[in-house]
């Protein structure tokens, strides 16, 4: 049936909502999984480089994850290019027999899960697309790891690189991160449903 599928990824609720989407596909069918992070170039200063990597080995990260939760093999690769020309060239060059794709109908998502993309994909790669959709009222905060994930990148944006995060706590709509620095405590507020983050000192 399956061997390889191919799942696109960044750090968004969506892509990884995917990525778990095929992780367990593929441990149904035996499958391998290869995560694929795409850069929009030009990627021609440090900085731009070094976010690219930042980003992609953490979802990277998170996908290598729930794969190794499964036993599943994993392979990972940086491509730089039109996010939905590089997926479907990887896909048809690699002969994969599967790409799923995150996808959320909605505007201002992360250019990655963006039906479109997922679309031209679909136009473009000779194998078989599936889109796994992000439907309004579902949570896609469903794990401590994406919420830790997602304070990372919170603290991370407000300059709290080095922050100690602690284990998050799950409330009835919302999951909340403590965090501590040298400069203060803080915690992280981010809604179960829609991933959207707060960050509050505490401290």
């Amino acid at each position: 049936m399956y061997t390889k599928i191919v799942v696109p990824v960044d750090t968004s609720p969506e892509s990884m909502n995917a990525a778990s989407h095929a992780v367990r596909l593929a441990d149904a069918v035996g499958a391998s999984v290869h995560a694929l992070y795409v850069a929009r170039p030009p990627v021609d200063t440090d900085d731009d480089g070094e976010r690219s990597q930042s980003r992609s080995e953490r979802a990277f990260a998170d996908v290598a994850e729930r794969a190794e939760e499964r036993g599943v093999d994993i392979e990972t690769s940086i491509l730089v290019g039109d996010p939905a020309a590089s997926i479907a060239d990887f896909a048809n060059t690699h002969r994969a027999d599967l790409i799923v794709m995150g996808t959320h109908g909605r505007e201002g998502v992360d250019r990655l899960v963006n039906g479109s993309v997922a679309e031209r994909v679909g136009r473009l790669a000779s194998v078989p697309v599936t889109t796994i959709r992000l439907r309004d009222g579902e949570q896609s905060v469903r794990s401590p790891l994406d919420a830790q994930r997602i304070a990372r990148e919170k603290l991370r944006h407000a300059g709290h690189d080095d922050a100690v995060i602690e284990a998050p706590s799950q409330q009835r709509s919302a999951w909340v991160v403590h965090a501590a620095d040298d400069r203060g405590e803080y915690n992280v507020h981010i809604n179960s449903a829609s991933g959207q983050a707060k960050l509050v000192q505490v401290g």
